[in-house]
């Protein structure tokens, strides 16, 4: 319907965005926002879900404007053109598992898409009032298990994710009233596009889901490399631990209190297995002391690698004897452990040195003093041994 509209002595125009407007500028959106997705995987290759996204949002678009370019009486375009959108929302789901840490297998992959034969399917036999019913049922139960996915790690960024789940969750609710309506009015032959309000709510909430999910995803995966980048400054590359940086910022203000204990590790004769075995034999045995620490960590304690074979166990809440036991531990586990290279069986032993906090609250660096004088007492007395401020062990 026209109106005409007088503005400042002229007349004007305005006419309603037909459907087939709103649909396009959906296509747009989806190619322009996995254009976007694609940047941003190329500067960040470990984000692989981006890429998901970026071949997700290229299928929609795709399908989207090819729909809308051809006579919808050209069944085997049609067809071709939710083919590739159903085929689009199984690859948005499929990203939003890489994202959330639950990537499907290629077998449960291929298994989803068994929802693309009964969508066109019917439409190349001439019932493609069915296949689209059906498209639409599909593509909401997609969309709305994807919002679930993002809602099952809303902890990692709440208002973002909650923002990001809602948006699924109405734009799935749209498609399923188009499904809804469609099946309820009964036409199985249309030949035509769709035309009735859930239609048009329909494009009007792909367009604004497709924005707003396009943002808010961009601003997670901003927020998840930045915090890589933060976690990669303060983590030792070959053994996980944290390094010497974070160990020490961690405790630079603070004062560790009465029942903590710090425990200082030195591999003992480690340069002569780098000078005998290779640098690639010594990265070996660092990682293997790395996982006798990791495996005896209680909740609260800490662990990094300080110098090229240092290491410190900051326990909590430890009592002299648990302190001990915990050193003599990974002492005693890292002696068994055998490292095979090039032909050659490698048993290296630490030896540790034990500080206790009692009394009153002390720095760490004057606890961490007193367990590098205890290393060096374990050191003197024959290595592969535990030395605390009070007593030698073994």
């Amino acid at each position: 319907m026209l109106e005409r509209l007088p503005l400042n002595g002229r007349r004007y125009e305005n006419m309603a965005i037909d459907q087939a407007s709103l649909f396009i500028a959906t296509g747009i959106c989806c190619a322009a926002l996995g254009l976007t997705m694609l940047s941003a995987w190329v500067h960040n290759r470990a984000d692989d879900f981006l890429a998901g996204w970026t071949l997700g949002m290229l299928l929609l678009g795709a399908g989207v404007l090819l729909n809308y370019s051809y006579p919808a009486d050209r069944l085997a375009i049609v067809a071709m053109a939710f083919t590739l959108e159903t085929i689009g929302f199984v690859v948005v789901y499929l990203a939003a598992r890489q994202f959330t840490g639950r990537a499907a297998s290629r077998r449960t992959a291929l298994a989803l898409l068994v929802a693309v034969p009964p969508v066109t399917v019917p439409i190349v036999f001439g019932f493609d009032g069915i296949g689209i019913a059906v498209y639409n049922l599909v593509a909401g139960a997609f969309l709305a298990a994807t919002g679930l996915q993002y809602w099952s790690v809303r902890a990692e960024a709440r208002s973002s994710i909650t923002a990001l789940t809602a948006l699924y969750v109405l734009t799935a609710l749209s498609f399923f009233a188009c499904g809804t309506i469609m099946l309820h009015e009964g036409s199985w032959v249309l030949l035509r596009h769709p035309d009735n309000w859930a239609e048009k709510f329909n494009a009007i909430m792909c367009i604004i889901g497709i924005t707003g999910i396009g943002a808010l995803s961009l601003g997670l995966n901003n927020a998840r490399a930045a915090r890589r980048h933060r976690d990669e400054a303060r983590t030792d590359a070959l053994t996980g631990l944290l390094n010497r940086r974070a160990l020490f910022d961690g405790f630079s203000r603070a004062r560790l209190d009465p029942g903590h204990a710090v425990i200082a590790f030195d591999l003992d004769h480690f340069k002569a297995i780098n000078d005998r075995h290779g640098h690639a034999a010594g990265d070996e045995v660092l990682r293997r002391f790395a996982m006798a620490l990791s495996q005896n960590l209680r909740d609260g304690d800490m662990a990094a690698r300080t110098g090229g074979e240092e290491f410190v166990l900051v326990l909590h809440h430890a009592s002299h004897q648990v302190a001990t036991s915990t050193a003599e531990r990974i002492r005693a586990i890292f002696a068994d452990d055998k490292v095979t290279t090039a032909g050659h069986t490698i048993i290296a032993t630490a030896s540790a040195g034990v500080a206790f906090v009692s009394g009153q609250s002390e720095s760490f660096e004057a606890v961490l003093h007193r367990a590098d004088k205890s290393l060096y007492r374990a050191k003197d007395g024959g290595r592969n041994r535990v030395v605390t401020q009070l007593q030698a062990v073994a």
